[in-house]
Formats: structure tokens, sequence, C-alpha cells
């Protein structure tokens, strides 16, 4: 037990007090005034002893009260001084190692793992040290500990990843360790480059007031570097044949000089083109490949150029899924001329990735063969079939088909559902006013979203004859006219959607189909409504992938030829990006051709190795409101005895023993005089 006030254990003299007014005599003897006592018997009387304590239990109460007060002035707290000053002394360290794909550039590395080791040999022996890796993620690798070497057996083995940077994991993890840690003064220190792109999702972290946090930026102050930024890669069609076009992205930083760099093209394992760039200290250049014969089956190819100081980023890959066109059926009356869709089907006749193949039918043609084989049904300006028909058609939206209805002049004054998407009420006519716009788009739908920073595009045609249409329920409006009619409605029914557009698609009824955004607006419209989904070309490391065409016992196999077979549990096996380059899908076996791919790089912003002010990193920090981390930093004697608060208990024990001494001393039980009785002679012998 220790004391925050020991002076005040002195005060314990004063237990000699109840003592002291125990063995005071207080039988004063004082005259009285009396008759003539010669007749009376003399009987000597003999007094008690006050020299002697006669009433223990209520001087050992007394007593008890002094020195409990005593205490309790004291302040005392359960806790050992000496321990507790020894764990002040002795430090915790957090060190966070940065392995991020930016360390690798030139002998930043070996730096940072010589800072590492420095930081090390100048703790002491009672010190303990934690160590944490990070890049876009952070891991413990190695917890609590007094064992330099083994500490720096992991940093000897750790080399850099194919990852970005994110300093606002490492510090997270590095906090979440010091929570763990034995008592000490806690710290962290931050070995790093300080990538100024690492800086992302720092805000809104919050540190314990008062918590050292070293930064020690390593690496050159200039770092030159030339990048393979992206890579852009598209079937085109040149007359009877289909070639791949390929272009590449490169930007260079900081480089002392000038310089030329050779691009090579490799695709399927074979190199397939080259090219020079001249590249200058600071800047991008777009360089092109020459086209090449196209395969229909989806190709992994890769762009390379000449490596520097840091030659993970040097190397881009890709893959381009294969040619596979987007069956569309396109259901037309009789009286619609193909100059009325001749817009319409140009517009989805543009484009590759995938190709739109376009087979016009008649009302009523439809049957289960052919919605097998089709992604999307398009009824232009006609009602999809009721009925035992209507049901078909529901059943096979339902498990995954599209549906788009183009409603025009024939359907506007039909007063019936069209597929449960909405209801006609009649022909807008605003040729008067010189047309319709467009005034409301809800830009965060994916129909819409690769409008959204050109959306006065959208916003230029002019409608003259339009539907007005009402929502069914459960139906969305996705865009609406000037005048509050909705535009485009959408609702999805299973895995499978319906969309109804009320935009004119004939020159007739407006000028959208001669508009900029007629083209890709109608694409969209026929990819969303299918359920297409733009496959990229690669992905970032971290990112989640979701293979496509695996139905049971998904194989995966890493760039690095590691297997893995993620369990499903009953839905689509989701595969972490970790490694560069290729990854393939496999049912049950890995054998011939993958069922799916996906190109795997680090992201862009990792080749920008401009380096941030360390007070930058701290500008995003904010503090807890907790000052100190519970169980981490050693207790002082004032915060432990603020924490026990014994002294108030011993007050209240005080009060207790002083309520007792009153009523034991007021019923008289101190000690009284005892006399003795001497018996006359006279008496005696009666």
């Amino acid at each position: 037990m220790g004391f925050l006030v020991p002076a005040f254990l002195a005060g314990l003299a004063a237990i000699g007090i109840p003592l002291l007014m125990h063995l005071r005599d207080r039988n004063e003897e004082t005259p009285t005034r009396f008759p003539s006592l010669m007749f009376l018997v003399r009987l000597p009387i003999r007094t008690s002893d006050r020299r002697k304590v006669t009433d223990w239990p209520l001087l050992l109460l007394r007593a008890l009260a002094v020195a409990v007060l005593v205490f309790a002035f004291s302040r005392p707290f359960i806790g050992n001084t000496a321990e507790v000053q020894a764990d002040a002394r002795a430090q915790r360290v957090v060190i966070a190692l940065d392995r991020s794909m930016s360390m690798g550039h030139g002998g930043t590395w070996a730096a940072a793992q010589d800072s590492a080791r420095a930081l090390l040999d100048a703790l002491g022996n009672d010190d303990q040290v934690a160590l944490v890796l990070f890049d876009e993620e952070a891991t413990i690798a190695q917890s609590w500990t007094r064992d330099r070497a083994a500490v720096k057996a992991v940093i000897a083995s750790t080399t850099p990843v194919s990852r970005g940077t994110g300093f606002g994991p490492a510090l997270r993890v590095a906090r979440s360790a010091l929570i763990s840690a034995p008592p000490g003064r806690p710290s962290i220190a931050l070995i790093t480059d300080s990538q100024r792109s690492g800086l992302t999702g720092v805000a809104g972290l919050e540190l314990p007031a008062g918590l050292p946090l070293r930064t020690i930026t390593v690496g050159e102050v200039t770092r030159p570097n030339t990048s393979i930024r992206t890579v852009e890669a598209r079937r085109v069609v040149a007359g009877d044949r289909v070639q791949l076009q390929v272009q590449a992205r490169v930007l260079t930083r900081d480089l002392p000089a000038a310089r030329t760099a050779k691009l090579t093209l490799t695709l399927a394992g074979r190199e397939v083109g080259t090219r020079s760039a001249a590249l200058a200290q600071n800047g991008e250049l777009t360089v092109v490949f020459d086209a090449v014969a196209a395969p229909s089956s989806a190709v992994d190819g890769l762009v390379t150029i000449e490596s520097d100081a840091l030659a993970a980023d040097d190397t881009v890959h890709f893959v381009l899924p294969a040619d596979d066109a987007l069956a569309v059926q396109l259901v037309a009356p009789d009286d619609v001329t193909r100059e009325e869709t001749l817009y319409f089907e140009r517009a989805l006749g543009i484009g590759r990735a995938p190709a739109v193949r376009v087979e016009r039918r008649r009302p009523g043609t439809l049957d289960a063969p052919t919605y097998d084989r089709s992604a999307l049904v398009v009824f232009w300006d006609v009602a999809p079939p009721s009925g035992a028909a209507g049901a078909a058609l529901e059943s096979w939206v339902e498990s995954g088909g599209g549906v788009v209805v183009l409603v025009g002049p024939r359907l506007a004054e039909r007063r019936s559902a069209l597929a449960g998407v909405a209801t006609p009420g009649g022909l807008a006519d605003r040729r008067a006013g010189g047309g319709a716009t467009l005034g409301e788009i809800r830009d965060e739908h994916p129909l819409f979203t690769p409008f959204r920073s050109t959306q006065a595009a959208l916003m230029a045609p002019r409608f003259y004859r339009y539907a007005r249409l009402d929502a069914a329920v459960g139906a969305e409006v996705l865009a609406r006219f000037d005048d509050g009619s909705p535009a485009v409605l959408e609702r999805e029914a299973g895995e499978g959607r319906v969309l109804a557009v009320a935009m004119g698609l004939d020159v007739r009824e407006s000028d959208f189909p001669l508009q900029p955004a007629f083209l890709p607006l109608m694409r969209r419209v026929v990819l969303h409504g299918a359920g297409h989904e733009s496959t990229p070309l690669w992905r970032r490391t971290g990112e989640s992938w979701v293979p496509n065409g695996l139905r049971r016992e998904p194989v995966i196999a890493s760039p690095s030829g590691e297997l893995t077979r993620p369990t499903t549990g009953g839905t689509k096996p989701a595969v972490i990006l970790e490694q560069v380059g290729v990854y393939g899908a496999y049912e049950g076996r890995v054998e011939g051709t993958a069922r799916d791919r996906v190109a795997v790089n680090v992201g862009p912003a990792e080749s920008d190795l401009t380096p941030a002010d360390p007070n930058e990193l701290l500008l995003g920090v904010g503090e807890s409101a907790d000052s100190t981390f519970r169980g981490v930093t050693a207790a002082t004697s004032i915060e432990l005895e603020s924490r026990q608060r014994l002294w108030r208990w011993l007050i209240a024990i005080v009060a207790v023993l002083l309520l007792a001494e009153t009523v034991i001393a007021s019923q008289g039980w101190r000690g009284r005089a005892r006399r003795a009785t001497i018996v006359s002679p006279e008496r005696s012998q009666a």
C-alpha cells in the first residue's frame, strides 16, 4: 500500500491523547463543611488508582478512530510505488514500417530497415516494442516483446509489396496495439517515405492527447520515376476484320533529363509490338501501338517500359474480355418503317465489348427458345404481350432477362399498363413552344452515371411530342421532362428489370437522335436493361473480385500459381486480389481455359512519389477525449489514488467509530473508583 501524502502519518502520535485522557486523575478532593464527626465510626476510604486503564474497549475505540482518521488524510492507495515509478520510466514503442510499393524506389527500403534497427538499438533493457507493417492495410507482425533480435529478424525478412500506401490503417492498428501494451510510456514511430497519396483516410482518425507520434522520413528528396499510368485496349472494325488497338499513358516525374524509352506490348505471352517514346522530365505521354488481329476469345496482355529506380510500376497487366455479342430482340409493328428505327439500330451497331446484335421481329413471334438466346427485348411503340405470353415474358425477366418499352405516339393513347412499369396517359404536344427538355435526372443511377460530369449534353435535346406516363406501383422514375412528366422509368423484377422510355427516338418527334448524347445513352439503356456490367481491363490490388461462370467447386489460381478454393456459402465466391498479375477462375480442376480471368495492378496513385511534409500527417488526426490509454500509460501515485478513493471509505469508518464512542461513553462504562470497606471491631464481635 502507498500513501499520496505520507507526511500525515505523523498524526499517529495523536493516539496518545485518548491514553492520557484515561490516565489523568479526575478525582479532586474538595473539602466539604460538615458537623462534628466525633460520634461516628471512622472508616478509611481507598479510591481507585487512576494511573491504570480501567476501560480498555473505550480506549481502543478512540485510538482506532484517531488512527483511521490519520490514514484518511494520508490518502492511501493500493499499489507498489516503486513498481509504478519503474513502469513509468519504461517505454512501449510501436514501430510502424511502411512496406508499400513506393518503398522499393532506389535505396529507400534499405534506409527504412536501417532506421528501424537504429530505433531498436536505442531502447533500454526494460523497454518493449511492437512491430506493425502497413501498406493499404496494416497488421501486427510482432507483438510486444523485449527480444530485439526477434523484431530485427522480422524486419530483415520483409520486402515491399505491390500495394498502395495508407497511413490511416497504420495508425489505427498502432493505436490498438498500444491498448494491449504492458504499463509504460507509449509512443509511435512511423517509418515511411511520407508519400502524399497515403494521406487519404487519415481524416477523422483520433489519437489520445499527448501521445508522442514520430515520423521518420526515408528516401531521397527528389525521386525521379517513370510509370505506365494506365492502358486502354479495344476492338475496332477495319473492313471485314476485327483488330485490337492498344495504347498506354506514360507518366514521368522529376527526371534528371529527358530520355527515350522503349515500350513493349505482349499478348498471350507473345511480344506483338514495340514503340519508342521521347519522355520529358515531367509530363504525360500517350503511346499508341500498331493494331493487331484480335481474337474473339478473352486475351490477356501486358505493356512494359524499360525499368528505372522503381521497377514495380513499369508493367501494367490487362485482360480484354471475349467479343461476345449481346443478342437484342427488336419487336416493332408492321407500320414501323426502317427509317423510324434507323438511328436506334445504328447506335447499337457502333462499338464493341460487347457488340450488340439486333434481330428484328414482329409482335407475337416471341417464344421460349427466343428468350433463352436473348439478353434483352425492345418493344418499339408496341405493347408487350399479356395473358399466357405475358406470364412467360415476366418469368423470363425474373430469371435475369431485360425488357425496354419505347413508348411513342402509338402507345400514348393506350390506357393499359405496359409490362407493369407504367400506364400511358395521352400524348404531350410541345411543338409550339420549341419543344420540351429533360428537367430532372438521377445521375447517381447506373443508367446515368457516365453522364454525371456532362449533364448538359442530356439537357440539350428538344422533344416535340412524347407520351405522358403514370408510374406503376413499384416503378422508379429515373428522369423527368421539364413539366414533371416521367421520361424514363424502371421496375425491378427478380434478377431482371423493365424500362419504359418516353423520349422520342424518331427525328419526327425530337431532335434527340441528332444529338451527341444519343448514341452513348442508347447503348447504356440496352446494356443496363440487359443487366450487362462492363468489365474493366484491370483491377487494383486489394479489391474484391467475383468470378463469372462458376456454378460449383470454384478454384482460383493466383499469378504466383497458388490455388485457393473459396467457400461459397450459397453465394458467388469473392476473392481479395492481393497479387499483381492475372488471376484465373476454374471449376473443379485447374485445366483447360479459365472460366473467368482478371488482371490486377497497383493503383496509379502509388507511382506518384511526391513526399508530404510530416506535419501534414497530423493535420487530419484529432485528439480523443481520453488523454491516456487504460492499462498502457504507467499510472502515477496521483492517478492510482484518484481511481481508488480509499479515503472516502476511511472517513465513513471514522464517523461510525465516533458514533459508537459516543454511545459507549454515554452509558457510563468508564472506570469507577473502587472502594474498600473496613468493618469496626465492635460489629465484628457482635
